[in-house]
């Protein structure tokens, strides 16, 4: 039986629509990826990684370089929950740390569906906490905190997206809009040079929008690879945040942007 040995990263004689996945984790973890370096890993001929990429990039999922890939960022399609989960990892996880010092006892949070709220998710399961709530619409964050003693766990209901593994439509977003919290911890898939906060995914809006109403403070947590790009729906303007946490380190005129808008920029 052919096999892809993940604690190794080195995949070996896979079938073939498992190599194609392990050319994307690849990708996804390395963010390029050259036919002759995938042809070692995968020990085939380059000509049937050569097949392999054209394939994909047919599917939309790759663009094609000079001897190797690069990934294609769809602005209308959200990429799998998996392969984002590998992607800026440990950037994800310091602004997590940075998003945890925010977090009292006793507060009710918003985590909104992500990778990056999933590493804070993550965090927080580790602390000790008498009565932490927290409401979400990823199915991640909830298995993560559920065996957390001391934090009630809130998963809104509605239409599973398999993709992103997130909860979405109108029976979630009307669940949502019967909370207050303290804190509504956002992510985006990007934020365009004149800040508006995007996604691929038109089901996502309305709960973002609802949380983002009913939240004493919205804080953005997005790494730089979010920023200045474009997806298809925007969701709110960057302004409507309290604060962002990122590793992006904006210009001194982006500093002094946001600051008059009276948004605080937490760099880590």
């Amino acid at each position: 039986m052919f096999v892809f040995v993940n604690t190794t990263r080195r995949c070996v004689k896979i079938v073939p629509v498992q190599r194609r996945q392990c050319i994307m984790d690849e990708l996804y973890a390395q963010q390029v990826v050259t036919v002759q370096a995938l042809a070692e890993k995968l020990q085939v001929a380059p000509m049937t990684i050569r097949r392999d990429l054209h394939l994909l990039e047919q599917q939309g999922l790759i663009k094609k370089s000079h001897g190797g890939a690069v990934l294609a960022e769809s602005s209308v399609q959200e990429a799998a929950y998996h392969n984002r989960q590998q992607v800026h990892r440990k950037e994800k996880q310091q602004i997590a740390a940075a998003a945890l010092a925010k977090v009292d006892d006793a507060m009710c949070l918003y985590l909104d569906a992500g990778t990056t709220n999933y590493e804070l998710a993550v965090l927080i399961s580790g602390k000790r906490w008498s009565s932490l709530t927290v409401v979400t619409n990823d199915l991640a964050i909830a298995q993560t905190l559920t065996p957390a003693q001391g934090i009630t766990v809130i998963l809104l209901g509605g239409k599973i997206d398999a993709s992103s593994c997130a909860v979405c439509g109108p029976l979630a977003a009307q669940m949502a809009g019967q909370f207050h919290f303290d804190i509504s911890f956002l992510g985006t898939q990007a934020i365009t040079p004149d800040w508006h906060i995007m996604t691929a995914n038109a089901e996502k809006i309305s709960i973002k929008k609802i949380c983002m109403n009913v939240s004493d403070k919205v804080i953005l947590l997005a790494d730089h690879s979010k920023f200045r790009k474009h997806k298809i729906y925007t969701i709110a303007s960057i302004f409507d945040m309290a604060a962002i946490i990122s590793d992006y380190l904006p210009t001194r005129q982006e500093q002094d942007i946001l600051q008059k808008h009276g948004v605080t920029f937490y760099h880590v």
